[in-house]
């Protein structure tokens, strides 16, 4: 994962995620705040929760948190925040969370920190990554099953793993049928207007794209003109949004 913050512009202190802000209130609509993970799997944003809460008050823009895992303590910090949104990778197999994080954690762990959220007040959305065990299918339905269980999550995020240059996964390949198939459980045992296809995905599955549309997904994100042109002729309605998916 530390490929993908390479490219995300780093900020070290509060007033350096403040200046940041006020630089930028007038061009964008909001941010990401996300990081390394401890070897705990918590992204460490406690420090951020004041200049979040100000920047959302004062500048007007939409701010989403990537936390990692949480517990009791973490949602001390997060209410004191109060993020536009939280935004929340679940894991559903303990041989991926030893395997592929590194961390001694286990599925029970993530579906905790789940319950904690739906029960918090505060917006998010559980992410699911398809094929994160080296590209098999390892927990992924049960993580939809359990998440079918909650109440106040605002979507379900399905991503896709995306085999990356330089990393122990370049060369894995997770089959589109096997993407197809969580899409579908996960549109039988959860609202369809509570899923969208996330924009972390191989820009190759188009089938992936149109089943989405066919199953009546809240988004997707990046449609392919492929997609575009089959929504169009289906007359799907569609609105463009210029931000997060999770909103």
């Amino acid at each position: 994962m530390g490929k993908y913050l390479q490219h995300m512009i780093p900020v070290h202190s509060p007033k350096e995620l403040l200046d940041f802000a006020k630089r930028n209130a007038k061009r964008i609509n909001g941010f990401l705040l996300s990081g390394g993970s401890t070897l705990e799997g918590r992204v460490p944003l406690e420090k951020y929760a004041e200049a979040v809460r100000y920047i959302i008050e004062n500048y007007g823009l939409r701010v989403n948190v990537h936390t990692g895992l949480i517990d009791e303590r973490d949602l001390q910090y997060l209410r004191r925040m109060r993020p536009s949104h939280i935004s929340f990778d679940v894991v559903g197999s303990d041989d991926t969370i030893h395997e592929v994080f590194g961390l001694r954690n286990g599925a029970q762990d993530y579906f905790h920190a789940l319950e904690l959220l739906d029960a918090s007040g505060l917006e998010y959305s559980p992410h699911l990554i398809i094929g994160l065990h080296f590209g098999e299918l390892r927990g992924e339905k049960k993580v939809i099953d359990f998440i079918a269980t909650l109440h106040n999550f605002s979507n379900l995020v399905l991503l896709v793993l995306i085999p990356t240059k330089g990393t122990p996964m370049e060369n894995v390949v997770v089959r589109e049928e096997d993407a197809m198939e969580v899409a579908r459980y996960a549109a039988e045992n959860i609202e369809s207007a509570r899923i969208t296809l996330g924009c972390m995905r191989p820009r190759n599955m188009h089938k992936l794209e149109k089943l989405a549309v066919d199953l009546n997904f809240r988004g997707i994100v990046l449609p392919s003109l492929h997609t575009l042109k089959y929504a169009t002729e289906k007359g799907v309605p569609m609105i463009k949004k210029e931000m997060c998916c999770v909103f």
